[in-house]
């Protein structure tokens, strides 16, 4: 019998383990994917090729960047099938490791400013002191110096929007390795080598091939999870007093849709009918190029990583963000550039998604159908970001050779959230301000499943505030 089980080793996962732990709770992580080896880490590192055949693919491999490198840690599309029926077909990116995405993350961590806290039920002053807390145990870096071209296109940004002001883009420290207490490296914004390591030192337990099929339910209370064996096929019940949900946006919400009896006949959290509605994610573009005016070796160091510049531009509706001059180049070569501008979505509960009535998975769990488009004026204000940036780069002698518009081809920037949103009262979301499902209050949601709005930065670090801020407030009551 445990005290929380938490669902997922990714980053919030691994946080939230880390957290139980330390306040002495018994903590089981369960991850449905595999361990992985120093070897596999090893090749991810240096960017080599498997020597196995990568995975069926014809979603996955639609990801921005997917090579045959990254292809082992992005999941079997045929094991793990989902369908759509949206106006837009929705590109649902998964990975079942340890660790989860965060193998692939960039580890970009720019916080939530003020004014995205606008529909939550808390304020940004309520998680800065857990923000302070997440970065100072990621080691977050916010102040690596912008090369030459860079602070071109700071300038630039800056004439282009009077006020606006390009920080250092914020990120894990230690890019693009951090070694593990037994040498081995991992992907320096990976969760295990972040947080999960430390809390199995503090006696957290973990079992990998573990798939939560459903929560286990007596009457109205949950008792645990239903497991399967990804290997073996086998199941089982494991009993915990309280539900850590952090299985991604996505699976944690289809996780309670899936868990059904007479007392929660539509799943757990579903008596609102919010329960996989209000599914949103970043809409993106990315431009790159070359520019004449800086030229020459500039590595001070590696392309790649959370490192370059980044812009807010809350009343604009969108972000930018990139790099410029980094990287070998050859004498004379013109310096290359790369930006990556993502928006964020209106609110629209007709983008869900249920459990979908024949198709089930691998190992016989039900899978998803997923409705989701993008509306008009979303893309009014992608398209107008657009031309935007093209005035700025071409004010500041950037020429864009490339245009990749994320939107319209995949609709999904893996940066999804809101399918089990957070609220002030359960006629209008799933879990309350302290992430509890208001219908099964010993089960939480502290992944972007809670989110009730979806601002454009990278999700992540606030993902974690949001853990830590849960953590501390109620693991006093856990386990009562």
């Amino acid at each position: 019998m445990y005290d929380v089980i938490v669902v997922g080793s990714g980053a919030t996962g691994a946080w939230t383990a880390l957290c139980l732990a330390r306040a002495g709770r018994r903590v089981l992580v369960v991850e449905a994917g595999r361990d992985v080896s120093a070897d596999e880490l090893g090749r991810l590192l240096r960017y080599d090729k498997p020597p196995d055949p990568v995975p069926a693919q014809p979603r996955q491999s639609l990801l921005p960047g997917h090579s045959s490198v990254i292809a082992p840690f992005l999941v079997d599309d045929e094991l793990n099938p989902y369908a759509t029926s949206g106006a837009d077909d929705y590109r649902w990116f998964r990975s079942r490791q340890l660790g989860g995405r965060t193998l692939l993350w960039g580890g970009v961590t720019p916080r939530l400013s003020d004014e995205h806290f606008a529909d939550w039920p808390f304020t940004g002053a309520d998680l800065e002191p857990h923000y302070e807390r997440v970065e100072r145990a990621m080691g977050v870096d916010k102040d690596q110096p912008l090369t030459a071209a860079e602070r071109a296109l700071a300038e630039a940004f800056e004439q282009q929007w009077p006020g606006a002001r390009v920080l250092p883009r914020p990120g894990v420290a230690g890019w693009p390795q951090r070694l593990d207490e037994h040498g081995v490296a991992w992907p320096a914004g990976a969760s295990p080598v972040l947080f999960l390591h430390d809390a199995l030192d503090l006696g957290a337990e973990l079992r990998t091939d573990c798939i939560v099929e459903s929560l286990a339910l007596e009457g109205e209370r949950v008792i645990g999870v239903n497991v399967v064996d990804r290997l073996t096929c086998e199941r089982s019940l494991i009993r915990s007093d309280s539900v850590v949900l952090c299985a991604s946006s996505i699976e944690s919400t289809r996780i309670l849709l899936n868990s059904r009896n007479a007392d929660h006949p539509e799943g757990v959290g579903n008596s609102s009918d919010h329960l996989g509605r209000h599914l949103r994610d970043h809409i993106s573009f990315t431009v790159s190029g070359t520019t004449d005016r800086f030229t020459g070796p500039d590595s001070r160091m590696q392309l790649g990583g959370p490192y370059g510049i980044y812009l807010s531009l809350p009343d604009r509706g969108y972000q930018v963000e990139g790099w410029a001059q980094r990287g070998g180049a050859r004498p004379g070569q013109p310096a290359r550039f790369g930006l990556a501008t993502s928006a964020a979505m209106s609110d629209d509960s007709a983008n869900r998604f249920t459990i979908h009535p024949d198709l089930v998975d691998a190992w016989g769990i039900p899978a998803v159908d997923i409705s989701f488009g993008i509306g008009a004026d979303d893309r009014a204000v992608i398209q107008r970001a657009e031309a935007e940036i093209k005035q700025a780069c071409a004010s500041a002698g950037f020429e864009i050779t490339a245009v990749d518009r994320h939107y319209e081809q995949i609709s999904s920037y893996v940066h999804e959230g809101g399918t089990a949103r957070m609220g002030a009262s359960p006629e209008d979301s799933v879990v309350d301000p302290w992430s509890r499902v208001w219908d099964a209050p010993n089960v939480l949601v502290v992944d972007g499943a809670c989110w009730p709005t979806n601002p454009y930065p990278n999700p992540t670090l606030t993902m974690l505030a949001i853990a830590s801020r849960v953590c501390d407030a109620l693991t006093d009551s856990w386990g009562e």
